[in-house]
């Protein structure tokens, strides 16, 4: 019976710090200033808030917009895909790997060569 009174309480802790720690993030993601404008590692510029139009609104624009906003400008971005790509570096085998500098080709030519 004392075991699984601890247990009870075990649990409801676990499952509190769990909430807090889920509604700190969301707090913390709603923050704007601290969203980035553009990616570093991906060398691109990142979208930008949608202007509010009525008609944007009556089509599904403008939720779109802002769904595609909110997942491209996560604060500390950058970082969780770094997260990501070294708990991927753990699975083993790896599909693509530059090793040395990247440099540009010969340009392809339109058409096939024919030796005049």
């Amino acid at each position: 019976m004392r075991h699984a009174r601890t247990y009870k309480r075990g649990s409801r802790g676990k499952a509190a710090v769990f909430f807090v720690v889920l509604y700190a993030f969301g707090v913390f993601s709603m923050l704007l200033p601290l969203r980035p404008t553009e990616s570093i590692m991906e060398k691109r510029k990142l979208t930008e808030l949608p202007v509010f139009t009525v008609e944007a609104l009556a089509t599904g624009e403008y939720t779109k917009g802002i769904d595609t906003w909110f997942a491209d400008t996560f604060p500390l971005r950058d970082m969780f895909f770094q997260l990501n790509n070294w708990v991927q570096s753990f699975y083993g085998i790896k599909t693509v790997e530059i090793v040395g500098n990247v440099q540009q080709g010969d340009e392809i030519p339109d058409a096939p060569y024919t030796g005049e």
